[in-house]
């Protein structure tokens, strides 16, 4: 995690206006690279549409739940692709923020019905660079009720022939200083006799599937595994774990892998204090998604950027 001060001035993309109730996905921006493919979906949210191996087979394998073509509810998102969490990450309690004696509720109406993971998962983005290997998209949002600072986002997306490296950035063009965390969100495949592996310093979990955040601690001192049976975690049935960053090496290397051994993905980041684990009972995708603060402690555990001031979070996936 790093704060830098704004190197330009406010960007001259349009403002995204209320959140659309509908995202249409384009055609997407093409990234290829070696046997990788990644495509990118600026008007749905800054989407990592798919993630795939081509083999000299012709056979391909999806990293990344593919997102698909058709249209879909901007609050009722198809679980699939990647996307950016800003400028927060996964749900506040009650959806509401309490800020310096202020209470915002930061529920976006009608398009929204509730604040889970922000607005840059459901506003178009706009394109400010695209190569063969890279793209680089832009979100300016003007202060709204529900979220009184300005602010603009970048996210670029670059493959290599080893995985994709995301890095996220969020400027405060306020006035006054602004709450503010990060986050990245990928589906990944998780299909029965996948196996997943990562290190943490304490394991939250959620007491049921109806309130989700942290409130039930366990240490845990070691690597941790898990293998799927198509979907879930633990025997207790519930769906989301909330990973401490060890102490040790700072940084968080969660890896899957595919039955077979033939395939891997290993999501890693030095920038998040917090790794959210999803996978719900029956369903066969894996969430792991690095964040700059705990879920549902925003209003203690955040970081506070002033004007100008940028607030980052990298994601790195190695492939094999």
């Amino acid at each position: 995690m790093t704060f830098a001060g704004a190197d330009n001035a406010p960007g001259t993309a349009g403002s995204p206006g209320p959140t659309p109730r509908t995202l249409t996905p384009a055609k997407p921006i093409r990234l290829s690279n070696g046997s990788l493919v990644a495509e990118i979906q600026p008007g749905c949210g800054a989407r990592l549409a798919r993630l795939a191996r081509h083999d000299t087979h012709g056979d391909v394998f999806d990293y990344l739940v593919p997102l698909g073509s058709e249209p879909f509810a901007s609050d009722e998102w198809p679980k699939a692709g990647a996307f950016p969490m800003l400028p927060y990450t996964n749900m506040l309690r009650d959806d509401t923020l309490h800020w310096r004696g202020r209470t915002i509720l930061v529920r976006e109406t009608p398009a929204a019905s509730s604040s889970l993971h922000g607005w840059g998962l459901r506003r178009e983005w706009d394109v400010v660079d695209e190569s063969p290997h890279c793209c680089v998209l832009q979100l300016d949002s003007p202060a709204q009720p529900e979220w009184p600072w300005h602010y603009q986002a970048y996210l670029s997306v670059t493959l290599d022939e080893l995985g994709v490296d995301m890095q996220l950035s969020i400027t405060n063009l306020s006035a006054q200083d602004m709450p503010t965390g990060l986050g990245m969100h990928p589906y990944f495949q998780w299909p029965a006799g996948a196996r997943l592996t990562f290190a943490s310093e304490a394991i939250w979990r959620s007491p049921s599937e109806e309130i989700r955040w942290p409130s039930e601690q366990r240490v845990h001192v070691g690597e941790i595994e898990v293998v799927s049976v198509g979907g879930g975690l633990d025997t207790g049935g519930r769906s989301t774990w909330f990973a401490e960053v060890p102490v040790e090496s700072g940084r968080f290397d969660a890896r899957i892998d595919y039955a077979g051994g033939l395939r891997s993905a290993t999501v890693r980041s030095s920038d998040a204090t917090w790794l959210v684990i999803h996978s719900p009972a029956g369903r066969p995708y894996l969430c792991l998604e690095p964040s700059t603060h705990r879920v549902g402690e925003f209003d203690d555990d955040h970081a506070v950027v002033s004007h100008g001031q940028t607030l980052e979070l990298s994601m790195r996936i190695d492939l094999t």
